[in-house]
């Protein structure tokens, strides 16, 4: 059984719900998907773990998994991560040109990016470093200032954090089933490299992430603009089915996922449903369900009802759906309907091999956290044969990921 090396990548999701292994192998500018494997999270509540020999058996079992079907041995791992233990902030740095013609430096440009770092700090890990753009003088949306004339260079850029203690305690759990964990990704941020087209970038367009614990929405234009998570996913919409049918969880998450829909123009079909006791003495119906998602939903927007104004005439190619959330029936005609704007159901589009993952949404991270390792790779082997395919297929858009001095 091959070991990893340069003939395949393994990326890991762990979420609060299941933990998800892909394995996947370069081929030309994509990727063929060699083996798959998902199962319950057990160990892990809201992003912290909670039993590290538990979640360290859920890995295993997992890995184990997706290594009989791909006949591959895994020893290390590209681990994409997402909860309320990332922080994406906002930074600026600007700084005098220094040299005597004006003209702007590889250095400068590197001493810019460092300005606008945050000090160092044992509390949080830096993830992910994006540049949204440069400021040349009265110059703004510059992608490359190298080269360039002016006075006064500056940056914009994001940086995702991550809570040290948080991230040391789930790379624990991967030690203890001899797992090396190569990189940590921003899983929203991964999916969305997954899923964009380089056309829908270059035309500006939004992602939306709708996790089981929260959402996040990202916007491009084609550079990422804002990053804007909320601790609201799809057990929010199970809490309120319960709250209101005056049920439980579990029996909420059922009539959600066999009768939900985000549409009122359902069947009024009667349902029956337990009790909090456990009893089957309720009724409801498909309507009363969908109008309860519907609310919930609606209230779900509202955070994000002023990016969506603001920045409504740059991202022509509309709204992309990504995660779990996205399966919801009607979610995207919803949408349509609330934000007038186009909305489709995105996948990662540069895998091939198995049908059943790569056309559902839920496992967007698991697949963009091998595509980003596999170009963080790239970048470190400046001769790497596959990097001008990966480079084509992305396109003259910003990188996503790294970069760190």
């Amino acid at each position: 059984m091959a070991t990893n090396g340069n003939d395949f990548l393994a990326g890991i999701e762990i979420g609060s719900d299941k933990t998800s292994v892909v394995v996947a192998t370069p081929r030309g500018p994509g990727f063929e998907v060699l083996g798959f494997a998902a199962v319950p999270t057990v160990g892990l509540k809201n992003g912290a773990v909670t039993s590290i020999p538990e979640l360290s058996a859920t890995v295993e079992k997992a890995v184990m998994e997706a290594e009989s079907l791909s006949g591959k041995a895994i020893r290390s791992v590209n681990l994409c991560l997402f909860g309320d233990y990332f922080r994406v902030d906002k930074r600026q740095g600007s700084l005098e040109v220094r040299n005597r013609q004006g003209e702007v430096m590889e250095t400068d440009r590197q001493e810019v990016v460092k300005k606008a770092f945050p000090g160092a700090s044992s509390e949080h890990e830096i993830v992910h470093t994006i540049i949204q753009e440069y400021l040349l003088d009265d110059r703004r949306q510059i992608k490359d200032p190298v080269g360039m004339s002016g006075e006064r260079l500056g940056v914009g850029l994001f940086t995702v954090t991550a809570a040290a203690k948080r991230v040391k305690d789930l790379k624990r759990c991967l030690e203890e089933v001899h797992l090396e964990t190569k990189s940590i990704f921003f899983a929203p941020l991964v999916a969305a490299e997954a899923v964009l087209t380089p056309e829908e970038l270059e035309s500006g367009v939004a992602y939306f992430d709708f996790g089981r614990s929260a959402s996040t929405l990202l916007i491009f234009e084609p550079t990422l603009r804002e990053i804007e998570v909320l601790g609201r996913g799809g057990d929010r919409i199970n809490y309120a089915l319960a709250v209101c049918l005056k049920t439980t969880s579990i029996e909420s998450e059922r009539i959600k996922k066999e009768y939900g829909s985000c549409l009122l123009d359902v069947e009024p079909r009667e349902l029956s449903l337990s009790n909090i006791q456990g009893e089957s003495k309720q009724t409801t119906n498909r309507r009363e369900v969908a109008e309860i998602i519907e609310a919930e939903l609606k209230d779900m927007l509202i955070p994000f009802r002023s990016i969506f104004l603001k920045y409504r005439p740059a991202f022509t190619a509309g709204l992309v759906l990504g995660g779990g959330g996205a399966l919801l029936p009607g979610l995207s005609e919803f949408l349509e309907s609330e934000l007038d704007m186009p909305v489709r159901i995105g996948t990662a589009h540069r895998f091939h091999g198995w049908e059943k993952v790569l056309k559902n949404p839920a496992y967007n991270a698991v697949l963009g956290v091998v595509q980003a390792s596999a170009e963080k790779q790239t970048d470190n082997n400046q001769d790497s044969p596959r990097k001008s395919g990966i480079r084509k297929a992305i396109g003259k858009v910003s990188r996503f990921w790294d970069e760190l001095f």
